[in-house]
């Protein structure tokens, strides 16, 4: 009857242990996505080069006072890597698309008016579609170090400013190689 009785509670704690056991914990599960492409070039474009977003920050519509007056450039750069200069020499970058109403500027959409998006290379302004700059290649990896800045497209005075609003743009970049 002791023996019944010790197996019993013996059971009896199992199953109570059982029932107030930490249930095991769920597990996470998601999708990783790998994207890239394989070209035919003499160099690859880093991923931290590929589809950028430069913040130009917030600019006061004082500092435009006439045309042409710019904000201060934010630098970027482009990274090429892999490149073996038995297959090209050269690296040209042009920045083309979305011309303002000058031609040599990328347009704003969001609101701003009166401005432009405008790409410098050693800081010296490049207009929209033209060679912004040609690189000697070395064997490895090459940096092209550009910036970024809204300058004023508009003739200012009492009646036409500059505009405050969100001002958004986008240039392709085009890199060519000989």
């Amino acid at each position: 009857m002791k023996a019944n009785f010790i197996r019993s509670s013996i059971a009896a704690s199992l199953l109570l242990g059982l029932m107030s056991a930490t249930p095991a914990l769920a597990e996470n599960t998601t999708n990783v996505y790998f994207k890239g492409e394989i070209v035919e070039s003499a160099c690859g474009l880093s991923p931290d080069s590929i589809d950028q977003t430069i913040e130009l920050g917030q600019q006061p519509t004082h500092i435009f006072k006439a045309k042409g007056d710019r904000s201060t450039p934010v630098p970027f750069r482009v990274k090429l890597t892999d490149c073996d200069t038995n297959v090209a020499s050269n690296a040209e970058f042009t920045f083309v698309s979305n011309p303002d109403a000058t031609g040599d500027l990328f347009s704003v959409d969001g609101g701003a008016t009166g401005i432009g998006v405008r790409i410098l290379h050693n800081g010296n302004p490049v207009n929209n579609g033209d060679v912004a700059a040609t690189n000697v290649l070395v064997d490895g990896t090459n940096i092209a170090s550009f910036s970024a800045a809204y300058e004023a497209n508009i003739d200012i005075d009492a009646v036409n400013k500059v505009t405050a609003g969100n001002a958004e743009s986008w240039a392709l970049l085009r890199v060519t190689y000989n």
